[in-house]
């Protein structure tokens, strides 16, 4: 033994062996009151240096400590530590986020788009609106185009998120005989049918259907049955910032019987939800691409965009007119993110 130092022989642990990483996590989160220095070791024995000497109990309870160590390396049990940054405002450090690291202290990263918890699902088709919780079933992704046909197509792609979040990756297109004929991909809403009533009790507010207030001044009715899934009630997502959506309705979904419930306005703006009486462009992910022979290209992107539910997916293709009449095809595969796949 040196000054400060407390050496145990192999034997002395309870299987004959140590590892030193834990065993100095051990000790610091023990009750020892004198700050431990630094460990060493050998195949015969470990030193254990202290920054002064221990008290006579605290010889005891280092020992207890090594008696009962078991020499196991579990350090990829992962702990969440703190990153610091320096905060310019203040010049203070400030927490960011936690990050997973293991039980030695090593940072474990792995890079990824994906909302942790979620999977990755590539698909040719939406969901079955008809069975709420059924992942895919649903329209296909493409479209054929003949020379005799209709110049431009048009198709919407639903997909059941009330009871699966849902986040939009990533896309590819394959397409075939095209000639600088085009693609478009937007989000739109799943939009109600009104009955213009003078004394109803919901008005228009810019895009929005709202109760006014007082209620019974608005001047229309809402035909659709708000209540069922797909009904007309459209889920509003916070942005990349986290800041809440513009939303007029708040409401509670019941998972047994499938329905919405407790349907009501907000008179904030500060709801989760919104009804519309005619379509919208929420976004438009591909802008009308030209295409051109036979081709695939993957439309790649590091960052993700949270689907609401009633908000559906629009297809539009169009025939290049300015040449010769022509057969063409067109498909899409897209990458989702989602609580489930099937």
């Amino acid at each position: 033994m040196s000054d400060y130092g407390y050496n145990y022989t192999i034997d002395q642990f309870l299987n004959n062996k140590y590892d030193l990483s834990k065993l100095d996590r051990e000790i610091r989160s023990s009750s020892i009151t004198v700050a431990i220095n630094y460990l060493t070791g050998t195949e015969e024995d470990v030193d254990i240096y202290f920054k002064n000497y221990l008290p006579a109990e605290e010889v005891t309870t280092l020992s207890g400590i090594v008696a009962v160590h078991d020499g196991i390396d579990d350090s990829i049990d992962y702990q969440p530590v703190k990153i610091m940054a320096v905060d310019e405002g203040t010049h203070m450090n400030t927490s960011i986020y936690d990050v997973p690291v293991d039980r030695s202290g090593k940072l474990r990263v792995h890079q990824t788009s994906r909302k942790l918890g979620l999977r990755i699902m590539w698909t040719g088709v939406g969901d079955d609106p008809s069975d709420i919780t059924k992942a895919g079933g649903g329209e296909y992704i493409y479209f054929i185009h003949t020379a005799s046909g209709i110049d431009t197509k048009m198709k919407y792609i639903d997909f059941n998120i009330v009871e699966n979040e849902t986040w939009i990756h990533e896309g590819y297109i394959t397409w075939n005989n095209c000639n600088m004929d085009t693609l478009t991909l937007q989000m739109v809403p799943r939009t109600v049918t009104v009955s213009g009533v003078t004394g109803g009790d919901k008005t228009v507010y810019g895009d929005y259907i709202v109760v006014p207030t007082p209620p019974g001044q608005g001047d229309y009715e809402v035909v659709n049955d708000l209540t069922e899934p797909n009904g007309g009630l459209v889920y509003m997502p916070n942005n990349d910032l986290d800041e809440p959506p513009t939303a007029y309705w708040d409401a509670d979904y019941n998972s047994e019987t499938k329905k919405y419930e407790n349907i009501r306005p907000n008179y904030t703006a500060q709801g989760r939800y919104n009804i519309f009486s005619y379509e919208v462009i929420f976004a438009e992910f591909i802008k009308q691409i030209p295409l051109l022979a036979t081709g695939f290209v993957p439309l790649n992107s590091s960052d993700t965009d949270q689907v609401g539910h009633g908000m559906r997916l629009k297809l539009i293709t169009s025939t290049c007119t300015e040449v010769a009449p022509h057969d063409w095809s067109v498909a899409c595969i897209i990458c989702l993110h989602r609580d489930r796949s099937v």
